[in-house]
């Protein structure tokens, strides 16, 4: 059994009936104070959390938000998230070009994962979208891996830190970029806008070595994709190679959060284009099946076998944006994950209970 949490004994009182996907009576709330809205609530940041990680076997979690330099921990006491200490990821450049000055990470995704060489450190690991601006634009601050050192027993950094400077323990990748554009298939649209059906990192998870990165966009006739690459050598400074992993999710579905389990990885899968998408989009999106609701699946990690699907979200309309999958815990039948909304005030999170697949 692993316990992401210690929130166990709580979440086994939630009455549940059998079903694939359902959503349990437990009420969350963000409580004392809201996540950082960030720089006199200009950007709404905590409307925009993007993905979240916990630190197995303590209350000790970060979420990643898509429109500022930072992250925030915060930590779960039962059904309640309380926000805690904010970490810079990046500095405020000093930029000249009219077109750089927006330097916001545009922060996707966060895993978390246990050295294998020292027991008492972890990393966060934490990916910007490493696609254009919705204008059209370059801006480098999108096109970053970054992951940093925390304690194993407490989950907190192993360094001073605060909210403007970045610390020299947050080790900064940019190699990631180059490698989705070398891609036969999905390099073709690193330089699209995403409502062109552009590359849009939206997801992350650590499979042993290997970092996977989930992408919302490009979808290719009826295919989300993974692009995956060895883990260490993304952080080398020196170019790597990546792969590509073709999904077979449906029509106008892109890849939401990717959440590491025991078997695998779980997907949360969504709406890949915006709904003002005009001209070419290669993903039909006209048939009767190209408005997909949110669902969840689960995947080996292993090109030669296709993704299972879990089931559909319950509750949730196609307009809600589930953006952020969290794995509370895991047990021999089910999932118990908190899923987030993109555009709702501190991510609006739901909980779950997910059934595993009957034959495993």
């Amino acid at each position: 059994m692993r316990v992401v949490a210690s929130i166990g004994l709580l979440l086994l009182s939630a009455q549940i009936s059998y079903a694939d996907i359902v959503r349990t009576t437990q009420k969350w709330e963000v409580d004392p104070k809201p996540f950082r809205k960030e720089d006199g609530n200009k950007n709404e940041a905590h409307k925009s959390l993007s993905g979240a990680a916990c630190v197995p076997d303590t209350n000790r979690c970060l979420v990643v938000n898509d429109e500022g330099r930072f992250a925030q921990f915060f930590e779960i006491h039962g059904t309640t998230i309380v926000p805690k200490e904010v970490i810079g990821l990046l500095p405020d450049w000093n930029v000249s070009k009219k077109e750089d000055k927006k330097n916001e990470l545009d922060a996707e995704g966060v895993a978390y994962v246990a050295s294998k060489t020292d027991a008492a450190l972890g990393y966060f690991y934490i990916t910007g979208s490493h696609g254009l601006s919705r204008e059209g634009v370059r801006q480098p601050s999108r096109y970053h891996v970054l992951r940093f050192p925390v304690s194993t027993a407490t989950g907190r950094p192993t360094f001073p830190f605060d909210t403007e400077t970045v610390a020299p323990q947050i080790q900064p990748a940019t190699t990631l970029g180059p490698a989705i554009a070398a891609l036969p298939k999905v390099g073709l649209f690193a330089d699209q806008k995403l409502h062109e059906n552009g590359v849009t990192v939206e997801g992350l998870a650590i499979l042993g070595d290997e970092a996977l990165f989930g992408l919302r966009a490009p979808c290719i006739a009826g295919q989300a994709f993974v692009v995956r690459t060895p883990l260490e050598p993304l952080f080398s400074h020196a170019p790597v190679t990546a792969t590509a992993s073709p999904l077979a999710l449906g029509h106008n579905v892109g890849i939401r959060d990717l959440a590491k389990v025991d078997d695998g990885v779980l997907i949360l899968s969504g709406r890949s284009n915006d709904k003002d998408t005009k001209g070419a989009f290669n993903c039909d999106t006209s048939g009767p099946d190209a408005d997909p609701v949110a669902q969840v699946w689960l995947w080996s990690g292993n090109d030669g076998n296709a993704p299972e699907k879990l089931g559909t979200l319950p509750g949730v309309s196609k307009s809600d944006k589930a953006e952020t999958l969290l794995v509370l815990r895991e047990d021999p039948t089910s999932y118990r994950v908190l899923v987030w909304f993109d555009g709702e005030a501190n991510g609006k999170p739901k909980e779950y209970v997910i059934d595993k697949p009957k034959h495993r």
